[in-house]
């Protein structure tokens, strides 16, 4: 892995694209890094080592895909219980109606309940 600061990579641009198709390259800006990723597909997704420990920390049985759900691929909604708790929340009747969600008020009382 090769990690670089944004003047090396504003003055040597090309020779940083080229490298990394072979290897890692990281630019380092402030205390935070831009890592390159070259694929053949845009849509392609990336997911760091603990997203993919946590992932597998889901028992096999409950695990879905969280994309199918959310395009932010949090984890919560990779545990099918989360999302079987979630339904019921929103199947729930309070004197026969079903939960109602219209504002952000009402969707913080409603998170704040599960």
């Amino acid at each position: 892995m090769k990690i670089i600061s944004t003047r090396e990579f504003r003055n040597e641009t090309k020779t940083y694209f080229e490298l990394a198709e072979k290897e890692r390259v990281a630019v380092k800006r402030g205390k935070k890094f831009v890592n390159f990723i070259v694929t053949n597909e845009p849509d392609s997704q990336f997911f760091s080592e603990a997203w993919i420990k946590e992932f597998l920390a889901i028992p096999e049985k409950y695990r879905c895909n969280p994309f199918d759900i959310s395009s932010s691929g949090d984890l919560y909604w990779a545990d099918k219980r989360n999302i079987e708790q979630l339904k019921n929340r929103l199947n729930e009747t309070s004197e026969g109606n079903p939960v109602t969600v219209k504002t952000p008020e009402d969707l913080k009382s409603f998170l704040d309940s599960l």
